[in-house]
């Protein structure tokens, strides 16, 4: 069950989670040395090209895909958790692919069992740069490119990928945080639905469930086991649209018609088509 922030036995939780987030980060001394390392250099280069992130949801469409296939020399780009599965990934293959999902290296469901199988030979090319958060178990796939901190202080503002985060655990909030810190001029990202507030279904015995959708499948699940009400479902995914606001940034552009994403700057598809063309020109 998530930490329900409605209730007081809640909110004591979170904030014992912070404190606790925040005194592992001051003694832990090794992560800090190796993480501003290795973002040191990463930080003062500039990128001569601007970065794509793909983030899984369903309008991330084929037609989409295809066109940035076209014009792949244009752009980096940056995949995600179960991107592997869309039936476009062998041709769109990304420079970086971040997960920071644990069950996506140890898990005991066996789908996602499979479904690693496949990540990881994915993961395993040689051109892609793999991006993980600090820690022994993400190196079980290969050495990454680059680590990150992916502790949460969610009184803190911070989006350096080498402190803790101050917004909640989401792998798209974590790749635009991260493309920041790549200095990418221009960060495009597409798939960035996040409209999960409108696929809640509530059954005739007040069971809560869940209709998830992805660019390359789609699920019924059943939330009773993550929260206790459509208020605490409800207050949970507000937390996320409100502590994304500290990735606000005038060079992130939201590639959609329908997200409820409402902290940057939209772009409709067609009008991102468009612009692939004057890079071309």
């Amino acid at each position: 069950m998530f930490t329900n922030t409605l209730t007081k036995k809640g909110k004591v939780r979170m904030f014992l989670s912070q404190v606790k987030t925040v005194l592992i980060d001051i003694l832990n001394i090794k992560r800090k040395i190796i993480l501003a390392q290795a973002w040191k250099n990463q930080k003062k280069k500039r990128r001569d090209r601007d970065i794509l992130i793909i983030a899984n949801g369903p309008s991330f469409t084929t037609e989409l895909a295809k066109n940035i296939i076209k014009n792949r020399e244009y752009f980096d780009v940056i995949a995600m958790n179960n991107y592997c599965l869309n039936n476009f990934s062998q041709e769109l293959v990304p420079d970086y692919y971040l997960i920071s999902d644990p069950e996506n290296i140890e898990t005991e469901n066996i789908e996602y069992k499979k479904i690693n199988i496949e990540l990881n030979k994915y993961i395993s090319k040689e051109s892609i740069k793999y991006i993980a958060p600090y820690g022994k178990m993400w190196e079980s796939i290969k050495k990454p490119y680059l680590q990150f901190n992916d502790s949460q202080n969610l009184s803190s503002s911070n989006i350096d990928p080498v402190k803790p985060r101050g917004y909640r655990s989401n792998t798209a909030f974590k790749a635009i945080a991260i493309s920041l810190a790549l200095n990418y001029s221009k960060i495009f990202i597409l798939g960035f639905d996040y409209e999960y507030p409108r696929k809640l279904i509530v059954s005739d015995t007040n069971k809560i469930f869940l209709k998830n959708e992805f660019s390359f499948s789609e699920e019924k699940i059943d939330l009773s086991d993550s929260f206790d009400s459509v208020a605490h479902a409800i207050n949970w995914w507000a937390q996320d649209y409100w502590h994304l606001r500290k990735l606000k940034s005038s060079n992130v552009f939201n590639i959609t018609k329908n997200s409820m994403i409402d902290i940057f700057q939209r772009m409709s598809p067609d009008t991102f088509l468009e612009e692939i063309k004057k890079i071309k020109k």
